[in-house]
């Protein structure tokens, strides 16, 4: 029997520019998310954010996802605080923002959800209720 061998990149990220707005150079922080950072965040949050059902259920949106981004800084942006992202972080980022976590926590999940709504091919797997 031969085993097949898990393949996994070291430290997969994506990088947020953040507009210092005083005329210098945006600011570039980078975000991963190791499992000593999703600790961190769970600690912080009290919610499981390796679960995909929490991502459809259970966040708030102002309390939560700055911790998330506060929490995949901490490998290469250990600088940024928890004050400075509730300050800096624009809410209107905050779909791209959590699109870009899950995309690095469930890799394949997007494509999976594309994939099926291709298979529908612009049908609806609900049925039309009548309405008189």
């Amino acid at each position: 029997m031969s085993k097949e061998a898990i393949k996994s990149r070291v430290l997969d990220h994506f990088t947020v520019e953040v507009d210092a707005e005083d005329g210098k150079p945006p600011k570039v922080w980078k975000l991963c998310y190791r499992y000593r950072d999703i600790a961190l965040i769970e600690e912080k949050i009290g919610k499981d954010i390796k679960n995909i059902e929490t991502w459809t259920k259970a966040f708030s949106s102002g309390k939560d996802i700055p911790y998330i981004v506060w929490g995949g800084l901490r490998k290469f942006n250990p600088e940024v605080t928890e004050d400075e992202v509730l300050d800096i972080l624009n809410p209107d980022i905050q779909i791209a923002l959590s699109n870009a976590v899950i995309e690095l926590l469930f890799p394949g999940v997007k494509e999976a959800a594309e994939k099926a709504a291709k298979a529908l091919d612009g049908t609806s797997p609900n049925v039309e209720t009548a309405t008189k």
